[in-house]
């Protein structure tokens, strides 16, 4: 239980933000907001989690919320992403490459459990306790099994596929170790992101 609660804690996250002029023409069809359903996750699907993400002005910003039963109904903990988009290419197929810079990513627990759990020793992504319930923990850069979060300031390198109202990411928000043009995704990843606002 609590490797897979640290293990949650960084699939809490948000992605990058703010504008840039390049962006100016970035196509509607990416830009907006998105959000999962929720989604069970952990061993027998037994805790859920709902992600959500906002692409705009040259920022996108994801946040995801790990909740303690698969019917997200009792928030635990939840993982910020913010970045800035650095540049953005689309294709007509529905698929959009987009490069984007880490600004900080970010840790709450939601939980006095998860605040316990993370306070122990070789828990809560290396910090050796200070946990406190409801204050957000800088993770970037920090290994928060089983991921390892780049470093502010690194360069990601992404890809997205719109069909119709509908978005999927190549890594976003489960794969950081995309920091070449190499690494770029080839494939959409698993999560369906669903528009909610233009």
């Amino acid at each position: 239980m609590k490797r897979f609660i640290l293990g949650l804690a960084t699939l809490s996250f948000a992605v990058p933000a703010l504008p840039n002029a390049s962006m100016a023409a970035a196509r509607p069809g990416i830009e907006g907001s998105w959000q999962t359903g929720c989604l069970p996750i952990g061993k027998n699907g037994r805790h859920g989690f709902i992600t959500r993400l906002e692409i705009k002005r040259g920022r996108i910003t994801a946040s995801s919320q790990i909740y303690a039963h698969n019917d997200c109904d009792t928030p635990t903990v939840h993982t910020e992403y913010r970045g800035k988009i650095i540049d953005v290419r689309w294709a007509n197929d529905g698929v959009t490459d987009f490069d984007h810079e880490v600004a900080a990513i970010t840790t709450t627990a939601d939980d006095p459990e998860v605040v316990t759990i993370y306070n122990a020793s070789n828990s809560g992504c290396g910090f050796g306790g200070g946990w406190q319930l409801g204050v957000a923990r800088a993770v970037d850069g920090r290994t928060c099994a089983p991921w390892t979060f780049p470093a502010a300031g690194m360069r990601l390198y992404e890809r997205g596929w719109i069909a119709g109202d509908e978005l999927r990411i190549g890594s976003f928000p489960t794969v950081w170790t995309n920091t070449t043009p190499e690494k770029r995704p080839t494939s959409p990843g698993l999560l369906v992101f669903r528009r909610v606002t233009q």
